[in-house]
């Protein structure tokens, strides 16, 4: 009689298999969490750095603007040159509901300040223009005019409010608001000018 020698056949069960199907789909899922987070993050320390920029950005213009008006025209005793700066953003209704300002407009300065930006105060973003980017710009990325060849709507929106504090200093602050996925973000910046001439 010859004797038969059973052999084991070593392999996995059903049960061992789905197992480690399980721990791979629960690597994998982990994994890909991590990176929808730390594209999120990205993304929102990216919308951060630009809302400052926009907001500084507009402080900057309204100073300068400011000094430009005194140097230009020379009347350091008078206070001409201030009650001109004052009735310029006043005309436009900064003093009042906001305006936004497209820093980088070539034509007239009086041109650059447009009226009616009064929504961000009070949360809602339905009457502020969007801002537009142009990545092809060689100095005005973020500008409100959409003819620009190539430019992108963004979801940021600005605005300019002014107050009188009294007759030698006026509150500058500016406030932008942008989307974050479905969360609304706002940020303000606030400064105060005086009458130094």
């Amino acid at each position: 009689m010859t004797s038969k020698k059973i052999k084991n056949n070593k392999g996995f069960t059903l049960i061992e298999a789905m197992f480690a199907v399980f721990i791979l789909t629960l690597a994998t899922t982990s994994f890909m969490s991590i990176v929808a987070s730390s594209l999120f993050s990205a993304r929102y320390a990216r919308d951060e750095i630009t809302a400052n920029y926009l907001l500084q950005e507009v402080i900057d213009y309204v100073r300068n603007d400011r000094d430009t008006n005194v140097l230009l025209q020379n009347t350091y005793t008078s206070g001409i040159a201030w009650n001109n700066f004052i009735q310029k953003y006043s005309s436009k209704n900064c003093f009042n509901t906001g305006c936004y300002i497209d820093v980088f407009n070539t034509t007239s300065p009086y041109s650059t300040i447009t009226s009616g930006c009064s929504d961000l105060v009070n949360d809602n973003d339905a009457n502020c223009p969007y801002l537009y980017y142009d990545d092809n710009a060689s100095e005005q990325f973020y500008t409100y005019d959409t003819k620009i060849n190539g430019s992108i709507k963004t979801n940021f929106r600005r605005q300019l409010l002014l107050t009188l504090v009294n007759t030698d200093e006026v509150r500058v602050k500016v406030t932008v608001m942008w989307k974050n996925g479905n969360l609304s973000k706002k940020r303000s910046l606030e400064t105060s000018l005086m009458k130094w001439q």
